[in-house]
């Protein structure tokens, strides 16, 4: 009879353990499912970090201008972000390509600020622009277990082009002679002058729209004699060019151009222009004086 009334017991009891086990995976299933959609809602409302950008022009090589750039991040998420690289494009306010890089990213702690730093080339076209668009993009990875998401990071910074007088001679002495040779002609004095310059940068310049000038300088009044333009040169780096003008003064001219005074107080030399750096548009102007005791006439070379 007793074994009979264990017997009787056994399907109670599964039964008790069965609802037992099956509470169990209920509120595991549960938990499981509340973390998933924590997770997601988390994964939702992630938010995309904030850029800065920095840029720094720092000098001109024979490949362009080279400069630095920082991209500050601020991650205001409670958890950290994971950034491979950015890619970054510069182009003009045409919108032609002058420049292009790669910044290794890194991880980005929570509530904190990270920077990333690189340096690269902008070519010598973006001279001529007035504005610099800098784009930068890249991807923010965020992972909790199995779940992740990609944030696409983006932003456009305009930057003004540099005048590019601060970066050619970066304080270095750019040495310029006007030599000047004069002759007597049956015509009149020709006049022989000289415009020879060293390039101290480490690029090639052009010395373009060079116009010689020679005047009589008569008290506070200057007389144009002649004047011609001279050919245009390019001067490589650490070296230095030289381009003349012959310039023939009638006599007429020279000697009675201020009345009936024959000699003038000086003469002056004077030549314009402007230095470029080849292959763009902008320009330094350049103007230099030189003055000539008119006495030189008692030596002048006759041949």
């Amino acid at each position: 009879m007793l074994v009979i009334m264990k017997n009787k017991n056994y399907p109670r009891k599964f039964l008790i353990i069965f609802l037992v086990i099956l509470m169990l995976i209920i509120i595991i299933i549960t938990e499981y499912l509340l973390i998933v959609i924590s997770v997601e809602e988390t994964i939702d409302n992630i938010k995309v970090p904030e850029i800065f950008v920095e840029t720094e022009f720092e000098k001109l090589t024979e490949k362009g201008l080279e400069f630095s750039v920082s991209v500050n991040l601020f991650n205001p998420n409670d958890f950290e972000l994971k950034i491979d690289e950015f890619s970054l494009v510069a182009k003009t306010d045409e919108n032609n390509r002058v420049g292009s890089l790669s910044i290794e990213g890194g991880i980005i702690k929570p509530r904190t600020f990270s920077t990333f730093k690189s340096k690269g080339v902008i070519f010598f076209e973006a001279l001529d622009a007035e504005v610099l668009v800098i784009s930068i993009d890249g991807d923010a990875t965020v992972k909790f277990g199995d779940f992740d998401k990609t944030l696409s990071l983006s932003t456009d910074t305009k930057v003004p082009i540099p005048d590019i007088a601060d970066f050619v001679f970066q304080n270095k002495a750019v040495d310029i002679e006007i030599p000047i040779q004069f002759k007597l002609r049956f015509k009149g004095i020709l006049g022989i002058v000289g415009f020879k310059i060293f390039n101290p940068s480490e690029i090639p310049i052009v010395g373009k729209n060079l116009i010689c000038r020679i005047y009589r300088l008569d008290g506070d009044t200057r007389t144009l004699l002649g004047e011609q333009e001279m050919e245009s040169c390019e001067i490589s780096p650490k070296a230095e060019a030289y381009v003349n003008a012959e310039i023939l003064i009638p006599y007429r001219k020279f000697f009675f151009s201020a009345g009936f005074k024959l000699l003038p107080n000086w003469i002056i030399l004077q030549v314009k222009g402007d230095l470029s750096i080849a292959g763009t548009r902008q320009v330094i102007p350049i103007s230099i004086n030189g003055y000539v005791d008119p006495h030189f006439l008692r030596t002048l070379d006759k041949r």
